[in-house]
């Protein structure tokens, strides 16, 4: 009898925020359990964790440079025409955790998905420099300006794909693994509705006039038709007239970062729960976060540890599949 053929592993990273910084510990297992990728896709911060390990970290590496990673000296503020953040000293920490290489220099075969706002449609970085695909990957809307590449612009892979499981089989993986990072949702009663006094009520008018005015600036109509379409339903829940209001009169903080953060995580997940549903995965991942959220960056240690718990839970599967 012939010698079996080698099973080809591919590993799906996908987006999640500080939650996706479980990505570590399941490296960690898969690592020291001597069980390496053939394939890894990654999208936001998946795209992050799997390009610093596809460049030649180690999984003990990445953890300690997120672990001293200064959070707010990251911020680079700009004039919020298409994002809050530039984004050039995020783009230096990558190229930094990445050790500056290219595609064609890592160890292990990478693609970084994102999403392209001038052709308007999913994107597979596959060459050229790494920290440039990672950045565009991680373009949060409305947070990150756009990464601007040969006059087209790049946002956050997330919006369109959060875990690319169809990427990695088409890089020729027969073993698929993904980490599920999506939130369970669960609904909730309204509270009361109250009406309105007719002062108020002329008051907001007013204000709502001039709030469509800056959404008409903010967002123009030369963009991606499904892209204004998500932005001014975001502006909207932003910005309605009796926050305004509140805002400038110093009671409520400008919650735009925050919320933007939140939207594109809704969204993200939403996607999420469909892609999951793939038949082409063969194993996946389901870490159990506890009191941890998405805005836990300052929690590397404890992220990893319950990634590694997770993959723990599954390496003889994970063995048995690849026939090891």
């Amino acid at each position: 009898m012939g010698k079996r053929k080698r099973l080809k592993f591919g590993l799906v990273l996908g987006s999640g925020s500080a939650k996706g910084l479980v990505h570590i510990g399941v490296l960690k297992v898969l690592h020291q359990s001597k069980i390496f990728p053939d394939y890894i896709v990654g999208t936001s911060i998946g795209a992050v964790i799997g390009a610093a390990y596809a460049a030649g970290r180690t999984p003990e590496e990445i953890e300690e440079l997120f672990q001293k990673i200064d959070w707010k000296a990251i911020v680079d503020f700009t004039l919020p025409k298409n994002g809050l953040l530039k984004g050039r000293i995020v783009e230096t920490k990558i190229r930094n955790l990445v050790q500056n290489k290219s595609f064609e220099e890592l160890n292990i075969p990478l693609q970084l998905v994102a999403y392209d706002l001038t052709a308007k449609k999913k994107v597979e970085f596959i060459r050229g420099d790494v920290a440039r695909a990672v950045r565009a990957s991680i373009s949060i809307p409305g947070v990150f300006t756009p990464l601007s590449i040969h006059n087209h612009s790049y946002i956050d892979g997330a919006v369109v794909d959060p875990i690319p499981v169809r990427t990695v089989k088409k890089m020729g993986a027969d073993v698929i693994l993904v980490v599920d990072l999506v939130e369970d949702g669960k609904t909730m009663v309204a509270p009361r509705v109250e009406g309105k006094s007719l002062l108020r009520d002329w008051r907001e008018k007013f204000i709502m006039v001039e709030l469509q005015e800056l959404k008409q600036l903010l967002i123009p109509r030369r963009w991606p038709k499904i892209v204004q379409k998500f932005l001014r339903w975001l502006f909207d829940i932003l910005f309605y007239p009796a926050r305004v209001l509140r805002m400038f009169a110093g009671i409520e903080m400008f919650p735009l970062p925050k919320l933007m953060y939140q939207t594109i995580n809704v969204m993200s997940d939403t996607l999420a729960k469909e892609k999951l549903r793939d038949p082409a995965i063969d194993i996946t991942l389901k870490p159990r976060f506890g009191s941890l959220n998405m805005y836990d960056f300052d929690e590397v240690e404890e992220f990893s540890r319950i990634g590694s718990e997770a993959m723990r839970k599954k390496l003889s599967v994970l063995k048995e599949k690849l026939r090891l």
